[in-house]
C-alpha cells in the first residue's frame, strides 16, 4: 500500500496542473449540481416549513351570517379544536387618486388577541400592526404594488357602511375616511401562491384596534381558523361545526368549511413545476459532467500509463497500478467535492426559486447537510467508478505497452468491412471506420463514450421536444383542462334566475345554450371537496370533460377527479357518502372528469382532479340557506364555433358590462377558467425547449471533444493516408463521413427512444395530475433533428478536418 501512495503521490505531483483542471472541473460542475439538488430541496419544502414558523390553522369555519359572539365561543368548546383565532373582515377600502373607491381589496383583522395566534404572517419588512393601534395596517407585497405604497406610507381609506343596521332599530352606519400608516409587508400563508380570485385582490391586515372603532356596521364576513388536535379528523370536526350552527340563528343556520390541507396541497402544487425543473437540471447536468469529467481522467491516466511498462518490469503488479490510479483520482474528486459544498453553500442564497422564495422562512445562507454530505460522497463514488475500467485496462501490460508503443490493430467495424466489399469510396469506408472504431493507444479515441453521449443527446432532447409539445397542447387546449363552454356568469353568493338567463341570452346572436349552476363544499366519506352542481337550461348539459363513465342524472350519483378518487379509495360504481351542510346521502360514483377553475370566495377551488360534480339539487341545502330560491349562482355559455363566436364573446361581455357594474364581482364574465394546476405549468412551458436547447449544446460539445481528440490523436494515420496519395479534400471528406456516421447512429438509435420516454414521461405526469393522458409527438421537429443533427456534426467537425487536411506528412511521421 505504501509503494501505491508514494506513486500516487509522485504523479499528482509530476502533472499537478493537469490534475488541479480536474478538481476545478469537478468543483464547477459538482457546485453546480449540488446547488440545484439542495435549491430543489428547499423550494419544496419552503411552504411547510413557512406554515410551521407561521403556526398554521387547519380547518376554516364562515358562517353565512355571523359567528361573533356566542358561535365562536361554542365553536372553540368542540371536541378535537386545540386553538382558535377568530378574524372579521371590514368594508374599508382604499381611496384611489381621484377619489374612488378600490372595492377589489380585502381588509381583515384579529377579532380580539386570539386572531393573532394561528397564521402568522411572515413579515418582510416592518412589523404587524399593534393590537392597541387602529391607524396601523400591513400589505401584501402584491397590494403593495397595486396600491403604489410602501412601508411608512399613508394610505387614504373609506370605511362603509353595510346597507342595513346589524340589528333593527339601530342605526345605520356613515362612510367613513380614514388614514392608515404602513407599517409593515407581509406574506400570508395565500399570498405565497395565489389559488382563489380572492387571494389575488390586495390585502391589507389591519389592527383589533379598528374593529372596535368601527362596530359591527362596518362589518363585510368573519369567520374562526382552527387548530386541530392531534388525530382530530377535519371532516368530523366540520360535521359537529355545521350542526352547532343550527343552535345559533345569527350564522343563518349555514357555514363554508375550508380544509386547509385542500389549499395546502394546491400551492404545494403550484411550487412542484419549479422544484421539479431544479431536480431535472440537477440530474442532466450531472449525468453531463460524469461523462465530460470522466473522459478527462481517463485522459489523465492514459497520459500516466506511458511508465507502466518500466514500473511493471521493476516488479509491481497490475493491482497495484491500478489502485495508484484510481488512488490519485480520488484524491482529486475529494478535492473536488470538497470545493463543491462550498460552492453550493456561498451560493445558497440564490434559492429557493420561484414562489417558494416568498414561502423561505429562513432566507439566506443555508448548509443542508442532508445534500451536501451525501453529494460530496456520490461525487468522489461515481468519479472514480468512471475511471475504474480506464485504470484497469491500462495497467495490463498489452495496453501499457499499446500506450508507450503507439498504434496496435484495432477491432474491425463490420459495417466498413460491410461498405469496402461493395466497393464504398475510400473517404466512405475510412470515415465509418474513425467513426466506429476507437483505435488502441495513442492513436485511441473515446468513440464509444462519444457514442453514448451522443445518442443520450439526441434521445433527451426528442423527449424533451415531445414533452414540450405534450404541455403546450394541454395549456393552450381548454377541453384537456375540462372547460366545453365559452363563458360563465358567476355571481358568486348572488342568484341568476331562469327569467333573467332567458332575457340575457335567449335573444343575442351566436349563443347556443347555457347551463346553470351552484359552487359547493361537500363532505365526500368524510374529506372536503370542492364541488359544483349543475342544472339544464337551453341546449345539451355543459359540465367538465369526462374522462370515464357519464354525467350524473340525480341527486344520487355523484362524478368525482380522479385524484380525489385516489385519495378516497374508491373506483367508478362504488357507493360514497356526501354531507352537504350536514344532509347526509349515499351517491354512486358515475363518473370521473377534469375540472376547471371553480371557486367560491376564499374557498378552496376545483383544480383539474381536484373536485366534485353532481346535479344541483344535491347542493340546494347550502343555496337555499342563503337565498337562492330557484336561482342559481353561475351560468355556463355556449358560443357559435368560427369567428361568430369570437364575436358572439366579446359582444357577450359587453351586453352584461353595466349589470356587472351593479354586482361587484371580478367574476360577473369569466373566459378562461385555467385551472390553477394548468397556470403553474402554462409559467414553465418554456422549461422543456430551454432544457431540450442545454442537451443541445452538450450534445454539440460531445461531438467537438470527439473531433478535436480524433484529429490530433490519428494525425500519423492521416499522414500515412496523405502520403500514400490521399488529397486534401478526401480527408476532409473522411471526417465529414466520420461526423456524419456518428450523428446518423445517435439518431437512429436516440430518435425512436426519445419519443417513448417522451410519451412514458407525460403519460406518467398526466397520471399523477388527473388529466386525459394524450401524449403529442410533434412529428415535423422530429423530422427536422434528422438534417439537423447532421448538419450540426459536420459544422462541428470542419475545423479539426480542416487542419487534419493540411498536416505534413514528412513532419509528422518524422516525430514518431
Amino acid at each position: 500500500m505504501r509503494v501505491v501512495l508514494r506513486l500516487a503521490g509522485h504523479e499528482l505531483r509530476a502533472r499537478w496542473a493537469s490534475w488541479a483542471v480536474l478538481v476545478l472541473l469537478v468543483a464547477v460542475a459538482g457546485g453546480a449540481v449540488l446547488t440545484a439538488a439542495a435549491g430543489a430541496r428547499r423550494t419544496a419544502s419552503a411552504y411547510p416549513r413557512f406554515l410551521h414558523a407561521s403556526h398554521a390553522s387547519d380547518l376554516l369555519v364562515a358562517p353565512a351570517g355571523t359567528g361573533v359572539g356566542g358561535y365562536d365561543a361554542a365553536l372553540a368548546r368542540l371536541p378535537g379544536v386545540a386553538e382558535i383565532a377568530p378574524v372579521v373582515g371590514l368594508n374599508v377600502q382604499p381611496v384611489g387618486p381621484g377619489g374612488q373607491v378600490n372595492l377589489s381589496a380585502v381588509t381583515q383583522a384579529p377579532l380580539d388577541r386570539r386572531g393573532s395566534q394561528l397564521d402568522i404572517p411572515k413579515v418582510l419588512a416592518g412589523r404587524l400592526p399593534r393590537p392597541d393601534r387602529p391607524g396601523e395596517i400591513a400589505l401584501t407585497p402584491a397590494a403593495a404594488a397595486r396600491l403604489h405604497v410602501h412601508l411608512g406610507s399613508l394610505l387614504a381609506m373609506k370605511a362603509l357602511a353595510n346597507p342595513s343596521p346589524p340589528r333593527p332599530g339601530s342605526p345605520a352606519g356613515q362612510p367613513r375616511r380614514l388614514a392608515e400608516r404602513v407599517v409593515g409587508v407581509i406574506v400570508t400563508r395565500s399570498s405565497v401562491a395565489p389559488v382563489t380570485d380572492n387571494d389575488r385582490v390586495p390585502y391589507i391586515l389591519a389592527s383589533t384596534a379598528l374593529w372596535h372603532r368601527l362596530g359591527p356596521r362596518y362589518r363585510g364576513f368573519d369567520g374562526a381558523e382552527l387548530k386541530l388536535s392531534p388525530g382530530a379528523v377535519p371532516g368530523t370536526v366540520g360535521s359537529e361545526a355545521q350542526a352547532l350552527a343550527r343552535r345559533f340563528p345569527a350564522t343563518r343556520n349555514v357555514i363554508y368549511l375550508s380544509d386547509e390541507s385542500i389549499q395546502v396541497a394546491a400551492i404545494q402544487r403550484s411550487i412542484r413545476p419549479e422544484a421539479i425543473s431544479l431536480i431535472v437540471f440537477a440530474l442532466v447536468l450531472a449525468g453531463t459532467a460524469l461523462l465530460i469529467i470522466g473522459q478527462a481522467a481517463a485522459r489523465l491516466l492514459a497520459a500516466v500509463a506511458a511508465d507502466h511498462p518500466v514500473l511493471a518490469a521493476l516488479g509491481m503488479t497490475r493491482g497495484q497500478l491500478t489502485a495508484a490510479g484510481l488512488a490519485e483520482v480520488t484524491a482529486a474528486g475529494a478535492a473536488g467535492a470538497l470545493l463543491a459544498a462550498g460552492v453550493a453553500v456561498v451560493a445558497s442564497p440564490l434559492m429557493p426559486v420561484g414562489a417558494a422564495r416568498l414561502a423561505e422562512p429562513d432566507p439566506g445562507i443555508s448548509v443542508d447537510w442532508a445534500v451536501l454530505l451525501p453529494g460530496a460522497v456520490a461525487i468522489v463514488v461515481l468519479l472514480v467508478a468512471s475511471a475504474a475500467w480506464p485504470a484497469w485496462r491500462l495497467s495490463g501490460g498489452r495496453a501499457a505497452s499499446g500506450a508507450a508503443a503507439g498504434r496496435g490493430p484495432g477491432s474491425g467495424s463490420r459495417l466498413a468491412s460491410w461498405l469496402a466489399a461493395r466497393g464504398a469510396p475510400l473517404a466512405v469506408t475510412a470515415g465509418v471506420r474513425l467513426a466506429l472504431e476507437p483505435g488502441r493507444g495513442r492513436s485511441g479515441v473515446p468513440v464509444r463514450t462519444a457514442l453514448t453521449g451522443t445518442v443520450l443527446s439526441v434521445l433527451a432532447v426528442t423527449a424533451a421536444v415531445t414533452f414540450g409539445a405534450s404541455l403546450l397542447t394541454f395549456v393552450s387546449t381548454p377541453r384537456l383542462y375540462g372547460r366545453t363552454w365559452d363563458a360563465a356568469v358567476d355571481l358568486q353568493f348572488q342568484f341568476v334566475t331562469p327569467g333573467q338567463a332567458e332575457a340575457w341570452f335567449g335573444r343575442p346572436a351566436g349563443i347556443t345554450g347555457w347551463t346553470f349552476g351552484d359552487h359547493g363544499v361537500i363532505r365526500v366519506n368524510g374529506v372536503v371537496v370542492p364541488a359544483i352542481g349543475l342544472a339544464h337550461g337551453r341546449g345539451p348539459l355543459l359540465a367538465p370533460t369526462l374522462l370515464d363513465g357519464r354525467q350524473p342524472r340525480t341527486s344520487h350519483e355523484i362524478v368525482l377527479g380522479r385524484s380525489i378518487l385516489r385519495r378516497l379509495g374508491l373506483r367508478v360504481g362504488q357507493q360514497a357518502q356526501v354531507n352537504v351542510s350536514g344532509h347526509r346521502s349515499t351517491a354512486r360514483i358515475v363518473g370521473t372528469a377534469v375540472f376547471p377553475y371553480f371557486d367560491q370566495g376564499d374557498f378552496t377551488p376545483t383544480d383539474l382532479g381536484e373536485g366534485a360534480e353532481t346535479t344541483a339539487a344535491l347542493l340546494r341545502p347550502q343555496t337555499s340557506d342563503l337565498g337562492g330560491g330557484s336561482g342559481h349562482e353561475f351560468v355556463l355559455v355556449k358560443f357559435g364555433g368560427g369567428p361568430s363566436g369570437a364575436a358572439a364573446a366579446a359582444g357577450f361581455r359587453r351586453s352584461l358590462a353595466r349589470f356587472c357594474s351593479t354586482v361587484q364581482q371580478s367574476t360577473c364574465v369569466v373566459l378562461g377558467q385555467r385551472p390553477n394546476a394548468v397556470t403553474d405549468y402554462a409559467r414553465i412551458d418554456s422549461t422543456p425547449e430551454a432544457l431540450a436547447a442545454v442537451l443541445a449544446v452538450i450534445g454539440i460539445a460531445v461531438l467537438g471533444q470527439l473531433a478535436v481528440i480524433s484529429g490530433r490523436r490519428r494525425r500519423h494515420d492521416f499522414a500515412v493516408l496523405k502520403a500514400l496519395g490521399l488529397l486534401r479534400r478526401q480527408v476532409s471528406e473522411i471526417t465529414a463521413w466520420q461526423a456524419s456516421t456518428l450523428a446518423g447512429v445517435a439518431l437512429l438509435a436516440g430518435l425512436p427512444l426519445g419519443v417513448a420516454a417522451g410519451r412514458w414521461a407525460w403519460q406518467l405526469f398526466g397520471a399523477g395530475l388527473g388529466i386525459p393522458a394524450n401524449p403529442v409527438v410533434p412529428v415535423p421537429l422530429v423530422l427536422l433533428m434528422v438534417p439537423s443533427v447532421i448538419l450540426i456534426a459536420n459544422v462541428v467537425a470542419w475545423w479539426p478536418g480542416w487542419s487534419a487536411a493540411r498536416i505534413s506528412p514528412a513532419q509528422v511521421l518524422r516525430t514518431e
